[in-house]
């Protein structure tokens, strides 16, 4: 299961410890994942909906909506809406969960609502992100910056235990797609590149 989960599991597992400890509630409003369909994505929308949040699943990939809604996804969506030049857009979710970065965190940022939080965890979109303080003094909206590599041992240690506990993913075996040899690597990596996977896979050693 460790080997399963591995870093992306972990990274939605330290997302939502710190939406958590910075005050993210059900009640704040939906929650948005966006790179719904990746191994982060797939975790996290999992985690938020067990404990009760309900979970926009944001995709490109049209063939992942059935995928997205058995792990908990109360709705699926492209990343259209997001997009605005405007500082301010109507307030909509209660937070995110973001993979994407570029205009898609732009958009999440200015649709956040009152003290809500959004963790930034990727740049598969673009690592620019151009917005204004209007969304942090008017809204109180937090932006998280999540980085597994640098993370303190103590919160490390705390979030792999809670992932052996009350974050355990209820559907990892639907998000592990199967097991791979080193051989298929290569044919992998072009289906990453061309955005074509979903879930996560298992690398088989010996």
């Amino acid at each position: 299961d460790a080997m399963a989960l591995g870093t992306a599991g972990f990274t939605a597992a330290l997302a939502i410890d710190r939406l958590e400890q910075n005050g993210q509630l059900p009640g704040l409003g939906a929650m948005v994942v966006t790179g719904a369909s990746g191994g982060v994505g797939s975790v996290a929308i999992d985690l938020l909906s067990a404990g009760g949040y309900e979970v926009v699943a944001m995709t490109r990939k049209k063939d992942a909506t059935a995928y997205l809604e058995r792990l908990g996804a109360a709705s699926v969506s492209d990343y259209d809406d997001l997009i605005s030049d405007k500082p301010l857009q109507s307030a909509q979710w209660g937070g995110a969960i973001d993979s994407v970065g570029g205009k898609v965190l732009a958009g999440l940022i200015s649709s956040t609502r009152p003290w809500g939080n959004i963790a930034s965890l990727g740049m598969a979109g673009s690592s620019e992100c151009h917005t204004t303080v209007m969304p942090f003094i008017l809204r109180g909206v937090s932006v998280l910056g999540i980085t597994s590599a640098n993370c303190p041992m103590e919160r490390r240690v705390r979030v792999w235990q809670r992932l052996a506990s009350d974050l355990f993913p209820r559907h990892l075996q639907q998000i592990v797609a199967g097991e791979i040899g080193l051989d298929d690597l290569p044919a992998m990596f072009e289906r990453l590149l061309q955005g074509e996977h979903q879930g996560r896979f298992v690398v088989k050693i010996a």
